[in-house]
């Protein structure tokens, strides 16, 4: 839905934009400022969410190259049909506006005409997080997006942030799992079952943010997560190995940035700053030992 730059409304659909943009500090404070809610009552867990203004075009989220677009995978998903982008359009910009009913009877009934949108199920499930307060079937249209394309990054986040408000997570990392074995080939979903499980089972998260680290615009993002799972499972050799490489992904970024002037210089440099200093920490507590 739109680029939203406040409160916990920076969980929306523009994530994977976002994390391919500014970073992966960005996205991972974003999910860390959720973690750990035991709030159990849906509609409490959910009032202090609003509504944000749409700052980009209807569609800027959700790219025709995929099924519910932005996955930046490899993965010959379904895809969507461009013939209800005027349609999805007229449906935002009805949300927009305030009148949610007509816009919510607009997205149905372009899922029930083309059950495998998942463009049209992402803005509904947004409509049920953010207007509706209704967590449950928010998820439920999330985990169908997933059914459709594992792959695809800003169903996986808003799933695991739902997860972590609603105090679902076992839940959360029993399904996770469940598509992870289901889909093997599909590195998006590995990765988000990882990120979960390194909460409780750092050392059997290795393996899957393992597999995380071969998506090719997250690789940064994917290293630092092996690496604080590493680091938790005691496992410093490598942490700092994995770090090294995402601080050489970090450096490399920098200087492409540099170079032809684009913004989030600033936020590659506190990334580069942050590695560094991991780093070094680990290789303080390897002097130690």
């Amino acid at each position: 839905m739109a680029n939203f730059l406040g409160n916990k409304a920076l969980q929306r659909v523009l994530i994977p934009i976002a994390v391919t943009a500014s970073g992966w500090a960005w996205y991972k404070h974003v999910l860390q400022s959720n973690t750990g809610s035991n709030t159990t009552s849906e509609e409490l867990a959910f009032t202090s969410r609003e509504r944000p203004t749409r700052t980009l075009p209807p569609n800027a989220s959700d790219k025709s190259n995929s099924a519910g677009g932005l996955d930046n995978s490899n993965s010959q998903a379904p895809k969507d049909s461009s013939s209800v982008d005027p349609l999805m359009a007229e449906a935002q910009a009805l949300i927009d506006k305030g009148a949610i009913a007509e816009g919510v009877a607009i997205l149905e009934d372009i899922v029930r005409r083309e059950p495998n949108n998942t463009q049209a199920m992402m803005e509904l499930a947004m409509v049920y997080t953010l207007d509706y307060k209704a967590p449950v079937k928010a998820r439920q249209l999330l985990e169908k997006v997933v059914d459709v394309n594992p792959n695809h990054r800003a169903a996986l986040n808003e799933l695991e942030l739902l997860y972590n408000e609603l105090g679902a997570q076992a839940d959360g990392m029993a399904w996770l799992h469940l598509k992870a074995e289901q889909f093997p080939e599909a590195l998006e979903v590995q990765f988000a079952y990882g990120r979960m499980l390194a909460n409780t089972d750092p050392a059997g998260a290795i393996p899957w943010l393992i597999k995380a680290t071969q998506i090719a615009d997250d690789r940064e993002h994917a290293f630092n997560e092996l690496a604080t799972a590493a680091l938790k499972a005691g496992k410093l050799s490598m942490a700092i190995e994995s770090w090294t490489k995402a601080l050489q992904l970090a450096e490399a970024d920098l200087e492409k940035a540099k170079a032809s002037g684009d913004t989030g210089i600033d936020l590659l440099e506190d990334r580069i700053t942050v590695t560094k200093s991991s780093i070094s920490d680990a290789q303080k507590q390897i002097s130690i030992q």
